[in-house]
């Protein structure tokens, strides 16, 4: 495990740099950070699968999530490359969500498999918290996009929201030893991550420092991300 927590620790250490080169607007360097932060989660998820084979298909569809983030993540940062031509920008923004999105819904599907959520049923009850924060924010003119792709956010924090959902019934109904909760927090990491970068760009009103939000987003997401893998080892 020494190894597992050295590439943990790098990843979050490459975040931690990742977010000082966003703040000081230099894309190379800030991608580098961000591609060695994404590849070292990937490498705690197959060092997992390695130590626990017996948790290959459960470490497998962590793998690909993970997997489906890095590309996002690296789509994401890469219309810092063009900030001159509004068509690549549009491009690798919209792609690189739409990846991101993927991931999402993978560890969604996961945790659903694993805890099926007709056994707790009643946690659907707070599925539509999230979405109703975000419609609320939409109506009352707080989020600054164009109509269509507010509505899109809805979608995604409904997602995020299940994410939540299934990792408290994975807690509850399948997982009650340390790795329920080593998902349970790395699901609010990731969707306090998602909701703090959603606000940060499209909810001027909150005022948030340039200077401050990357040293939340990216860390608390890297963080989640490693704990994600950090489940392999532990499963049953």
């Amino acid at each position: 495990m020494v190894f597992f927590y050295i590439i943990g620790g790098l990843c979050v250490a490459s975040s931690i740099a990742k977010a000082y080169f966003d703040t000081k607007k230099n894309v190379k360097p800030e991608f580098i950070a961000k591609l060695l932060a994404s590849v070292s989660f990937m490498f705690c998820a197959v060092y997992a699968i390695y130590n626990n084979p017996d948790a290959v298909e459960y470490g497998i569809f962590i793998l690909c999530a993970l997997i489906f983030g890095t590309i996002g993540d690296i789509l994401l940062c890469l219309d810092g490359f063009f900030p001159d031509n509004e068509n690549y920008y549009k491009f690798f923004n919209t792609v690189g969500t739409a990846t991101f999105f993927i991931g999402h819904l993978m560890y969604m599907a996961l945790l659903f498999v694993y805890a099926p959520i007709s056994r707790t049923p009643f946690l659907l009850l707070a599925l539509p918290i999230m979405p109703l924060i975000m419609l609320a924010l939409i109506l009352t003119g707080q989020i600054s996009l164009p109509r269509i792709k507010s509505y899109l956010m809805v979608v995604y924090f409904l997602v995020a929201g299940g994410v939540i959902i299934g990792a408290v019934s994975f807690v509850i109904n399948a997982h009650s030893s340390p790795v329920g909760w080593i998902v349970l927090a790395a699901s609010i990491l990731f969707a306090f991550s998602d909701c703090f970068l959603g606000l940060f760009h499209y909810c001027p009103a909150l005022k948030i420092s340039e200077k401050v939000a990357p040293y939340i987003v990216m860390p608390t997401y890297c963080i989640a991300q490693v704990l994600y893998a950090l489940s392999i080892y532990y499963i049953a």
